[in-house]
């Protein structure tokens, strides 16, 4: 099924990065920072798919070159905590023909931003060959101020808004749902929370680049193993989830025969062994899970205790 991911960063001046090296990097290219003097060569890498320039009409011709569009950008900042552009990176359906993803994101990046004075830097990368094969994924790099004239104008604060980034992350589910549609395809992207969805299910904690080219190479990482014990509870909620709707058709078969209590009753007010037999199962599980580190630790400190010599009391 297609997987919704939108995230958003700023490339900053603050954390070491540059917007002429997150072109580069993205795009496969050799820019040269007229800032700073150094170039940054990502010409080699490979799986850059489609690369392209989306600008607002009648924007300068300067504008679709990708070295002289980030200098400017670089140049135009004169802090040195400066914030230079958005990075965003979205996952694109692998249902989809390298074609319609193009046309997906060139149509979603058209109406959403750059209708609004952005430029758009877009690269779409093939899935690793290390990794999921499933994982078409665009990057872009959007321009924080708009275009005036010739040249940048003032940066936008209200594009930093909450209320803005939620509202790009439901166009994109919007945007990612139509092209599926048109396809021919039933499943749906859904940009809301697990628990907004009304789904039972617990998150799975990010891994950023490192923990997954440690994961990659063999080696554990603390990311890793934290999304490998999420999906580990997850498998057990879906185990005991299947166990309650077993428990509820059993007990439903017992109401239409007659043997049973009613399910339109509070489930504390069901009678009957199979019921009792599940609380009990699930106050067990719910027990353990909490008792044990608990003892785990007391263990620890007992030994710990029992090294102590304890004094004497005075009998004199």
């Amino acid at each position: 099924m297609a997987i919704y991911r939108f995230e958003a960063k700023i490339v900053k001046r603050s954390a070491g990065r540059s917007a002429t090296a997150a072109a580069a990097y993205r795009a496969a290219a050799l820019i040269s920072d007229e800032r700073t003097g150094l170039a940054f060569d990502y010409s080699r890498k490979r799986g850059v798919l489609h690369c392209e320039i989306i600008a607002p009409v009648g924007a300068p011709d300067w504008v679709r070159d990708r070295a002289r569009l980030w200098n400017a950008v670089e140049l135009s900042e004169r802090r040195k905590d400066a914030q230079l552009a958005r990075d965003l990176v979205l996952c694109l359906p692998f249902e989809l023909t390298h074609e319609e993803r193009v046309e997906l994101v060139r149509e979603f990046v058209g109406e959403v931003f750059v209708a609004r004075g952005m430029v758009a830097d877009v690269a779409i990368h093939a899935p690793d060959h290390r990794g999921d094969d499933r994982n078409h994924h665009a990057h872009i790099l959007l321009t924080l101020r708009p275009l005036v004239g010739a040249g940048f104008g003032p940066k936008r604060r209200d594009w930093n808004e909450i209320e803005e980034l939620e509202g790009w992350r439901e166009a994109w589910a919007v945007a990612v749902n139509r092209f599926l549609a048109r396809g021919g395809h039933e499943t749906r992207v859904d940009h809301r929370s697990l628990a907004d969805q009304g789904v039972d299910r617990e998150p799975e904690p990010k891994q950023g680049p490192t923990a997954t080219a440690m994961e990659r190479e063999g080696e554990c990482s603390y990311a890793g193993e934290d999304r490998r014990a999420a999906k580990e509870r997850n498998r057990k909620r879906a185990k005991l989830i299947r166990e309650r709707d077993d428990i509820i058709r059993e007990l439903d078969s017992e109401r239409r025969s007659g043997r049973g209590g009613s399910l339109s009753q509070p489930p504390w007010k069901v009678r009957g062994s199979t019921w009792s037999r599940y609380l009990y199962e699930l106050w067990q599980a719910v027990a353990r899970s909490i008792t044990r580190p608990i003892m785990q630790l007391a263990r620890g400190k007992g030994r710990r205790w029992s090294k102590r010599k304890r004094p004497r009391k005075d009998m004199g």
